[in-house]
């Protein structure tokens, strides 16, 4: 059953125990909304053996409807994956199954639509066939209910059209930025069929541009939105594929051309390729390239007047200098006053690896205004009032949401939503167009993390369900931040893991090093940390400087730190925790994946510190490593305009890229170091034993990576066990992957760190 109750008396029914026969937990309560975690029983003398912890989570996505009356989410059922819909006043559900393939969001159109989205990144620009991130193009899927996977012309069959596109010519190719290139299909829940969004607009095929959104016209809705039209051929000297703003029905797809003021006479010589709406569907501004001019110019609706260009007038304007890579700026919505316009556009005097971005406001005469959100832009996330589509604030992400409203009535509602559940992480996932309902994600501590609906004027609320609920509640091992002092004095966040048992007392640890490195661990169910802990183990998950998340100074003191400070700062990390009396000082070893693994090799010639070191699809070699990911860069390759990714949850949003050559680099400092730096070449001073595990199909770090280093450790005498998993990639996204992983650290621990 759920591990998460209401401080309320339970009255009705939960969506979870409907759904998966577990017990009720549901509650009728004030406009004061609490959530807490349950007494937890004492644990069993022998821990649940380790596949419960690598489980999926059992609900992936959820969204609320506009009318706060119907909770759509994505789960997995007795072995295959579904859509699920309930509505809270009667509890009336429907289920429709779900083809395999990644879905990065879902949302409503209407009552009986629901939207499934796969977006990947593409470079803006005129060009024709505009490529891919490479991280991204491993998947073009696009999820379809099984009634409708033989439907010819789909969105996921333009997506792969766009990248066999090279040869064909188009005037005045430029690239001037990055956006979202997406595959949408529209979910009949009632009738369980779906529709591929941009299949049926015209002759060609077409791909959004970003998820389309719901208005109201003549009484039915419509999706409104950007789509690229892919052409085979250049159309009155115009570029071979063009954007177009489409109007679309969400049950046929069929749709009518959105009129922007002029048509096709207006765009000649010039490109149009984005547009921003009210909440009415009503259009604001539009983003134009002039290939005479080389400029690009976002331009406002001017009701009533006749200007040169229609009723269109100049709000930026920016000469692109393509050997300048000349970033131009994207719209993200409306601004606090319901006037000015939300873009997302570079810092400036940054370029390059350093390039830093920030929202802005910009008034309709041209105004910009200071920097909005309180950090980094590929960060934080605008939030915009979904009554008034105006801007209410920002969300930071770091170890756990921060909300920093000036709406309000939004500000209050976050609160609340924070307030909610005590000690916890909380999310706010989807809210109605009224804010005033909302669905909750809350995790961290003793709680592997749950969806809540919550309704403030009334006072219901609803569980929605533990994304691990196989995990007995004894078993859930409790997660508190810490910050310790690094040897130069630097502040250094971190999670730490605490076992059920025993006592947290001088206990062997595990120092889990993340990824990226430009990432940070967050609170919430790690299920490698989680594993470890469940074993005795105490977990330290350090964000050591250079990771994100905590402002850019934090991430700017990484730079050139890669092997160096980046490194002391996880052993600083270890002195801190044997002071507490926490640690064992003799029984500490390191374990991480991608970067993590590199750490962890480079630990292994420190044994002083760390007993033994197991690297999880590591990096052994920076030189091979860097080369490598040169060589798998699309061309043109998006890093040499912005190192950024469309961000898939988040409408009009961008994240830093994790395959950017620019920023590792940027980490790793001069090249003449890199050699010095390489684990590959230091396995005459590794010391401690090492564990090498690594995936067959990694397309982030190459397994030679982990195999050279093998070769080399045996070659030299050294203690090393490896293990090749097939079939996987390097998130180790799979429960096969995952229980693989955990059964070989745990065996590998047993012998060289035993608790």
């Amino acid at each position: 059953m759920s591990r998460i109750h209401l401080a309320v008396a339970a009255a009705g029914i939960s969506l979870a125990a409907m759904l998966f026969g577990m017990e009720n937990a549901c509650a009728q309560a004030t406009t004061e909304v609490v959530v807490k975690g349950a007494l937890r029983p004492r644990p069993a003398d022998a821990p649940p053996p380790i596949d419960i912890f690598i489980k999926r989570p059992r609900i992936e996505q959820a969204a609320l409807s506009p009318d706060g009356a119907q909770i759509a989410f994505v789960t997995w059922l007795e072995g295959y994956r579904a859509l699920v819909t309930y509505r809270v006043a009667d509890g009336t559900k429907r289920i429709v199954k779900l083809n395999p393939g990644d879905i990065s969001a879902i949302s409503w159109a209407d009552d009986d639509h629901v939207l499934t989205s796969t977006t990947r990144t593409g470079l803006r620009g005129t060009c024709e066939g505009a490529v891919q991130s490479s991280r991204d193009a491993a998947s073009s899927h696009i999820n379809r209910p099984e009634t409708d996977t033989t439907k010819e012309g789909s969105a996921a069959e333009a997506m792969a059209q766009l990248s066999l596109m090279e040869s064909l010519k188009t005037p005045g190719c430029v690239y001037y930025g990055i956006r979202a290139q997406t595959a949408v299909t529209s979910v009949n829940v009632s009738e369980r069929a779906g529709t591929d969004l941009g299949a049926r607009l015209s002759e060609y095929a077409n791909l959004a541009l970003g998820t389309p959104e719901p208005v109201v016209s003549d009484g039915k809705v419509q999706l409104i939105g950007p789509y690229l039209e892919l052409r085979q051929q250049s159309v009155g000297g115009q570029p071979t594929q063009r954007v177009y703003l489409w109007r679309s029905d969400p049950q046929t797809g069929l749709g009518k051309l959105v009129d922007d003021g002029g048509g096709d006479l207006d765009r000649e010589h010039r490109y149009v390729d984005d547009w921003l709406l009210d909440r009415q569907g009503n259009i604001v501004a539009r983003s134009v390239y002039n290939f005479t001019r080389e400029q690009f110019t976002i331009e406002r609706k001017v009701d009533g007047e006749r200007k040169v260009d229609g009723k269109w007038k100049p709000a930026l304007t920016r000469k692109i200098d393509t050997r300048a890579t000349t970033f131009a700026p994207f719209m993200a919505g409306l601004g606090r006053d319901g006037q000015s316009i939300v873009i997302f556009d570079a810092e400036p005097g940054t370029s390059g690896a350093d390039r830093r971005f920030h929202y802005y406001e910009l008034t309709a005469d041209g105004k910009l205004s200071a920097p909005l959100e309180p950090g980094d832009a590929t960060r934080d996330r605008p939030i915009f009032n979904p009554e008034t589509g105006r801007l209410a604030g920002f969300v930071q992400t770091g170890e756990a949401p921060e909300y920093s409203l000036t709406d309000p009535l939004m500000s209050q509602l976050y609160r609340k939503a924070q307030d909610a559940a005590p000690g916890q992480a909380v999310k706010v996932v989807s809210t109605a167009r009224d804010p005033h309902r909302m669905i909750i994600f809350a995790q961290g501590g003793e709680e592997p993390g749950a969806y809540h609906f919550i309704d403030f004027t009334t006072g219901k609320t609803l569980e929605i369900g533990d994304i691990h609920p196989e995990v007995p509640s004894e078993w859930v091992a409790s997660q508190k931040s810490v910050s310790y002092k690094a040897s130069d004095g630097l502040q250094i966040g971190a999670l730490l893991t605490l076992p059920p048992k025993p006592e947290p007392k001088r206990l062997p640890l595990i120092v889990l090093p993340h990824d990226g490195p430009q990432a940070h661990d967050s609170r919430g169910f790690d299920w490698l940390a989680q594993v470890l802990a469940s074993r005795g183990y105490l977990v330290l998950q350090p964000n050591y400087r250079g990771s994100d998340g905590a402002g850019p100074a934090f991430m700017a003191a990484g730079k050139g730190q890669w092997g160096r400070r980046m490194q002391s700062d996880l052993a600083d990390g270890v002195r801190y925790l044997v002071g507490q009396g926490l640690a064992d000082p003799a029984r500490v070893c390191i374990i991480g994946n991608g970067y993590g693994g590199y750490a962890a090799l480079e630990g292994a010639t420190t044994p002083e510190t760390w007993r033994c070191a197991a690297s999880l699809g590591g990096i052994s070699d920076i030189g091979d490593y860097v080369g490598w990911v040169k060589s798998k860069r699309p061309v043109p390759d998006p890093d040499q305009i912005a190192s950024l990714t469309a961000d898939p949850e988040w409408p009009r949003a961008f994240s830093p890229d994790p395959g950017s050559v620019s920023i590792v680099t940027g980490y790793l400092g001069d090249s003449s170091g890199w050699s010095a730096l390489s684990p590959r070449n230091q396995v005459n001073e590794i010391k401690a034993p090492v564990l090498l595990v690594h995936q067959a199909d990694d397309r982030a770090v190459p397994v030679r990576q982990s195999r050279q280093m093998r070769d080399a450790l045996q070659a030299a005498g050294k203690a090393v066990t490896y293990a090749e998993l097939p079939g996987s990639d390097h998130e180790l996204t799979t429960e096969e992957s995952r229980l693989a992983t955990a059964q070989a650290v745990v065996d590998f621990l047993k012998i060289y760190n035993p608790n």
